[in-house]
């Protein structure tokens, strides 16, 4: 009986380190790394019945939750910059969505499944041999980020190059137009740093973002913008500006129109279902066709979807506008080159 009682005291004693690996697990989200574990006296064998008993998760090869259960969102991606190592920061979509990036549904919390968890891009130095695993996507580079941004407890690689890393591994034209646009137009990197990364990066996979920044630089500020001015550009479509703010000879303001056919007068606006068929955005919009109208200035409308859709058409809809507009007085109206957050420049004449 008495070997029983002693056998138990044994069985109850408490794991030596506990204290320690909790005091350090509580600054890294919950969070050990085998290297930590082994600096603390905590054998391989010991982490391994921990993570078979289930009183411990392996996140990673080498990275333990020891809390249990599942990683959130937050402590994947810690996981996978301690798996990378000193230096490593979270890039591409994985850092934009805490630098506030709504394009390509990055807000959009998803929930996250065991079997196949959202990937998470980190960039690391070329010289550590560091390959992805999981669901980590491990990106070596000769041009580590002078300086991470830290958020969240977490390292990011400056906006500009988060994009650009974004972007070469993105396919679809339009998520990327949208991503530029969006980035450049809200102030999170100007266009000549993302022309920088551009011009400095690989050229691998950057088409679609060297179409983008062509775009955006010309006075795109949207993604269905961006490929307006692609088609107008394509059919040298003469005398357009972008985003040129238009006054009545008195001073008031008649508009801003996302495209503008400066030699006949006709004002193209872009006017998506999101963000002008609803509440205040239909308000704004009536209210800014009826300053056109009061004006004399033709405007011509345009879905994103028919854009994406039928360009061909809708650059011969923009086309028999201009047309039109030719057999009668251009439209008394002063045109405003303001200058452009969104593209970094003046707005300029196309194939003036």
């Amino acid at each position: 009986m008495l070997a029983l009682v002693a056998q138990g005291s044994r069985m109850s004693r408490p794991f030596p380190a506990l204290r320690r690996i909790r005091d350090l697990a509580d600054t890294q989200l919950g969070l050990v790394t085998a290297a930590q574990l082994a600096a603390l006296g905590v054998r391989t064998g010991t982490t391994s019945r921990r993570v078979a008993g289930g009183m411990w998760t392996r996140v990673l090869p080498g990275i333990h939750l020891v809390l249990g259960g599942l990683p959130v969102r937050l402590q994947r991606e810690l996981a996978a910059l301690l798996y990378c190592g000193a230096g490593a920061m979270l890039t591409g979509l994985t850092a934009l969505r805490y630098y506030g990036v709504r394009a390509v549904g990055l807000q959009h919390l998803e929930v996250v499944r065991e079997d196949n968890p959202e990937p998470v891009h980190v960039l690391i130095p070329h010289a550590r041999r560091r390959l992805s695993t999981g669901y980590v996507r491990a990106e070596r580079t000769t041009r580590m980020p002078g300086a991470s941004v830290r958020r969240h407890g977490l390292e990011l690689a400056p906006v500009a190059r988060a994009v650009a890393d974004a972007a070469r591994r993105m396919r679809d034209r339009h998520d990327v137009d949208a991503l530029v646009s969006e980035v450049v137009h809200r102030g999170l990197a100007t266009i000549e740093e993302i022309r920088r990364e551009l011009d400095d990066g690989q050229r691998r996979g950057s088409g679609l973002l060297r179409d983008a920044v062509e775009a955006v630089e010309a006075g795109a500020r949207s993604g269905p913008e961006a490929t307006v001015v692609r088609v107008f550009t394509e059919a040298k479509l003469p005398h357009v500006l972008y985003n040129v703010q238009l006054y009545a000879p008195d001073g008031e303001y008649i508009a801003t129109p996302d495209a503008w056919l400066d030699d006949v007068g006709v004002a193209v606006e872009v006017d998506s279902v999101e963000h002008h068929a609803d509440g205040e955005g239909f308000r704004r919009t009536i209210r800014r066709n009826a300053r056109y109208a009061a004006a004399g200035v033709p405007v011509v409308t345009l879905l994103p979807t028919d854009i994406d859709a039928s360009p061909t058409s809708v650059l011969a809809t923009v086309l028999a506008a201009r047309e039109s507009a030719q057999s009668t007085p251009r439209p008394d109206v002063r045109v405003v080159r303001q200058e452009q957050r969104s593209a970094g420049r003046r707005a300029w004449r196309w194939g003036a």
